[in-house]
């Protein structure tokens, strides 16, 4: 084997049966299952096309089939190598039928899910307590990865279960009503195929004879019985994980699986690679330190031979304005490479104080975790119509363009729509056929109602034989999108046709690399876009991320900010001691990113919800030796937060709809709302330059102009 060490070439060359790679951070875990799967061809002499590889995210898989298809020297390897959800969707689109259900059908994203349940909430009303429409679909995501349904859910004990038990009925009898999945069904479904059918787990065996599954400490019920039904009780499951980076299981993901490895699978091998090629030994030393806190551990420590490397370094700041500068001037003083250096946080909301900082001192910065290309509105419009040609039955995608652009079809017209599509149990795109005839309607809507329901029906007929982008384009010409984008917004509207042309673009790209008539199998491919699918690791920026995100990635320099009691350890996690140990597990991840330098902080204090606190260290620093970490000094020993002088800031009374401010770093700008009130009330101001931000009144840097509105 090609340059591995003795622990990877074991784990490569392992028999026939069940294995276990225990894999720690930067141990080359990617290189063991590419190196394991051409092994196995060249030297077993197994046909490509009967090995199955799965990982969880696009990257990853992206990485492994780039580097088989370089060694085997072939444009794509025959092996099937992909994301559980892009397997779940490759069954489904070939056996969806043996579940009794259409074998067209859509993916519905997280943004569909919402919508879908938002409207399911209005229409019971009162008939139910209120609760959070997230909350709702957590609820619901949780159980189905268990494999429950609405019918077998076992009680949770939680407030406004019942609440939530009934929404997840409407919101199942909703997806079948619209022949859609969501991201939970491209897993369950194909676990209850293979579990429950004994021909369809017998073929997909005899298809895949080696099964490989990258992550293994992240999988939840329904991938765990996937891997197991393909592989067979005593099958050829190779599986590579690391227990100390399991921090999903608020995604559903249960560690148990790695732990109990050895008992779900009797007599499996098992390999221990702990040889590190990332970080520093300074910086494994602290890693290792946190994470052998842990009890739910199987055992190992991570090494390496790499000479030199700084201590890991603390710095305790003032607030968090002085973290911020602490962190902007180090990478100035050491001459670190953005593109190569990272700011990790717990919180998406933590990242605040350093884009600000960030902006004051002119540096390139990158917030990961943004709105998605595809997430964007005019994106999701436009989808919602391609959509509607690959599948009539999807009436979310019909609610949300039957009057975008404006037709006429309004809030009234639609609810008449929808009366008429329940009192017929039909789809809501043949109610808005029918609408033509009537006469309860006035003229101008059925007309419009006509054309849409029309230029409709061409798109499904032309969605067989015509190039995606093709279809995209009539969308445009004939609904008149680009002048309604054009009218609908005068100080962004130029960035937004070119998200509209960058789409088009998109579509054009795909085109070239299939046949015409393939709309239904882009859309499906569409929805599994992942999150990290976008990072682009050349951009000439800071990268600003939260430690769940950086799992996966690496840097030169980490600074692993906000090293606090509430922020990591997270003050949800504070009441369990399993709680307390993933978070334990998310702070050596986020160590483990670093590859020449890590750099830790905390503050003293911070605003937190509009109030100064005392802030107090992480447990996590006060488990590294003292004798690893190299506490930063201020330059001025002295500063406090009192000292430095603040802003000038806004009485919040005066601060109403239309006030024209000034904030100190993004400049002016005018309240466009506002909501609560007194210390907790919130504004969101749109500024001369475009950009739209809400901000908590009390906490912002902001000036009145006096006597100026706009």
């Amino acid at each position: 084997m090609p340059d591995l060490n003795p622990a990877q070439n074991a784990a490569v060359t392992a028999p026939d049966g069940p294995a276990l790679v225990l894999a720690g951070a930067g141990s080359g875990k990617t290189r063991v299952i590419v190196e394991r799967i051409l092994w196995l061809i060249a030297e077993r002499g197994v046909d490509a096309r009967n090995i199955l590889a799965l990982t969880f995210t696009n990257r990853a898989a992206g990485e492994m089939k780039s580097r088989i298809a370089a060694r085997l020297e072939v444009e794509r390897p025959a092996s099937w190598v992909g994301t559980f959800h892009s397997f779940g969707l490759f069954v489904l689109r070939r056996e969806m039928e043996k579940l009794g259900r259409p074998g067209t059908f859509t993916v519905f994203d997280d943004t569909d899910q919402l919508a879908l349940m938002k409207r399911l909430m209005k229409e019971l009303g009162g008939s139910i307590p209120q609760v959070n429409p997230r909350d709702a679909m957590n609820y619901i995501s949780r159980l189905k990865q268990d494999l429950a349904t609405p019918d077998t859910a076992p009680p949770q004990g939680i407030e406004g279960e019942a609440a939530f038990a009934e929404l997840w009925r409407r919101y199942h009898a909703a997806l079948l009503k619209a022949s859609a999945v969501d991201f939970d069904d491209l897993l369950v479904l194909p676990a209850r195929l293979l579990e429950d059918h004994a021909d369809m787990g017998d073929k997909y065996r005899r298809r895949y004879r080696h099964i490989l599954v990258d992550e293994y400490q992240d999988t939840n019920r329904a991938q765990y019985v996937i891997a197991r039904a393909l592989a067979g009780t005593g099958g050829n499951l190779f599986v590579v994980g690391d227990e100390d980076q399991g921090v999903y299981s608020w995604r559903g993901a249960d560690i148990q699986n790695i732990l109990d490895y050895e008992t779900d699978f009797p007599g499996a091998s098992v390999y221990r690679l702990e040889q590190n090629y990332r970080s520093t030994a300074s910086i494994l030393g602290a890693a290792n330190a946190v994470v052998a806190n842990n009890t739910k551990r199987l055992g190992k420590t991570l090494w390496t031979d790499r000479k030199g490397g700084d201590k890991v370094s603390w710095y305790e700041a003032s607030d968090a304005d002085d973290e911020a500068r602490f962190v902007i001037e180090t990478i100035v003083k050491q001459g670190f490479s953005p593109k190569d250096t990272a700011v990790l946080y717990r919180t998406n909301g933590q990242s605040r104080a350093f884009e600000e900082a960030f902006l004051r001192r002119g540096m390139s910065y990158a917030v990961f975790g943004g709105v998605r290309f595809y997430a964007r509105k005019e994106i999701k419009d436009l989808l919602a119509y391609l959509r509607l040609a690959a599948n009539a039955a999807d009436d979310e995608s019909l609610r949300r363009i039957v009057n975008v652009p404006a037709r006429g079809i309004g809030g009234v017209t639609l609810e008449r729509i929808e009366a008429m599509a329940r009192a017929r149990a039909i789809p809501l795109l043949q109610a808005l056929r029918e609408l033509e005839d009537d006469q309860a309607t006035a003229g101008r809507t059925r007309e419009a109602a006509a054309a849409l329901a029309g230029l409709l029906d061409d798109l499904h007929r032309e969605a067989a034989s015509k190039p995606v982008a093709e279809l995209l384009a009539r969308i445009l010409d004939e609904t008149g999108y680009r002048e309604y984008v054009e009218k609908s917004d005068e100080a962004d509207f130029r960035s937004r046709l070119e998200i509209v042309d960058e789409f088009l673009d998109a579509c054009a790209e795909f085109d070239s690399r299939n046949e015409p008539g393939m709309l239904g199998s882009y859309l499906q491919d569409l929805a599994l876009a992942g999150d990290t699918d976008s990072w682009d690791e050349k951009a000439p920026a800071v990268t600003l991320m939260t430690c769940h995100s950086a799992k996966g990635l690496e840097f030169d320099h980490v600074f692993l900010v906000g090293m606090e009691e509430g922020f990591l350890p997270h003050s949800n996690s504070l009441d369990g001691e399993d709680s307390i140990e993933e978070e334990r597990r998310l702070c050596y991840v986020a160590m483990t990113r670093a590859r020449r330098s890590l750099i830790l902080t905390s503050a003293d204090t911070r605003v937190v919800y509009g109030e100064r606190r005392d802030r107090k260290r992480s447990r996590f620093l006060d488990e590294i030796p003292s004798g690893q970490v190299q506490t930063i000094r201020p330059d001025d020993p002295g500063r406090t937060t009192v000292a430095r002088p603040a802003p000038p800031r806004a009485e919040t009374e005066a601060l109403r709809i239309g006030v024209r401010v000034r904030h100190s770093t993004f400049g002016a700008g005018t309240v466009m709302y506002t909501s609560d009130s007194g210390t907790k009330l919130k504004v969101r101001i749109r500024f001369d330059t475009g950009m739209a931000r809400q901000f908590l009144a009390s906490a912002a840097p902001l000036q009145i102009l006096e006597g100026k509105r706009k």
